[in-house]
């Protein structure tokens, strides 16, 4: 009976969290098959939650300035791209958007830990991450998008769908759409060894390295690959039972 076995998991300075996972026994051939596959599938398959798109105090585009604030609006951008959430584990739903503000007055220094978010839904993972610096008494409004999806997205593909770009509004901020990136894990690895069964066969032993970004851990990772696999050809083994004689036959 094939097993899985966690050999190590830890969390670093940086909330990425690590696992390594092996499983055994297998029959010969069956451990690059299975290692290759979960490993794309983890790498490209997986989803979280990410920031789209963005609407600070009045401003119109991203090459305006904030009067009062340190940085220029591009670093504030960059800054709140690395603002990571993790969702809540009794929260299913997943096709949602959802948005997050803060208000705030300087002289400050603003983080993501002083965002307003659904935090029955999502938390963010890093509220220490520093965002910019209010430097005067000025008022500071920061409003964001948050969406689930999977892969990358440029902010061109937000923009297509936007009705906003039609409307130049004088009296509410334009959305900054952002690039945003929903990968939740940042490398995959999987070796291949032999080795003997209790019965002195030649077996194969799959051993898989997962490092993700915090917002899921490796063994759910890991669960959900194996998921989306079995989801895959399950739904090709139920259309084959629809095959009429004829198409048997051909």
């Amino acid at each position: 009976m094939n097993k899985v076995n966690c050999l190590e998991k830890f969390l670093d300075k940086n909330n990425n969290a690590y696992g390594c996972f092996i499983i055994e026994p297998l029959e010969i051939g069956q451990g690059i098959t299975l290692g290759n596959a979960l490993r794309r599938t983890i790498l490209s398959d997986l989803s979280s939650y990410a920031i789209t798109g963005v609407r600070i105090n009045n401003l119109k585009h991203e090459f305006s300035a904030i009067e009062g604030v340190r940085e220029d609006v591009l670093e504030i951008l960059l800054n709140i791209k690395e603002i990571l959430f993790k969702q809540s584990l009794f929260h299913s739903f997943e096709s949602i958007k959802l948005k997050g503000f803060l208000n705030a007055r300087g002289p400050k220094i603003i983080t993501a830990g002083m965002l307003k978010i659904p935090d029955k839904i999502i938390t963010v993972l890093n509220p220490n991450h520093y965002l910019c610096t209010l430097v005067d008494n000025s008022e500071f409004y920061l409003e964001i998008d948050i969406e689930r999806g999977k892969g990358y997205k440029l902010k061109e593909e937000f923009l297509k769908y936007s009705q906003e770009i039609s409307i130049f509004s004088k009296r509410y901020p334009s959305t900054l759409f952002i690039d945003t990136i929903f990968l939740p894990i940042k490398k995959v690895n999987y070796k291949v060894k032999l080795i003997h069964d209790t019965q002195g066969n030649i077996k194969e032993s799959l051993t898989m390295e997962i490092l993700t970004n915090g917002s899921i851990s490796p063994k759910r990772a890991l669960k959900e690959g194996m998921k989306i696999i079995l989801d895959l050809f399950s739904s090709f083994f139920l259309s084959t039972n629809n095959l009429t004689l004829l198409e048997e036959i051909n």
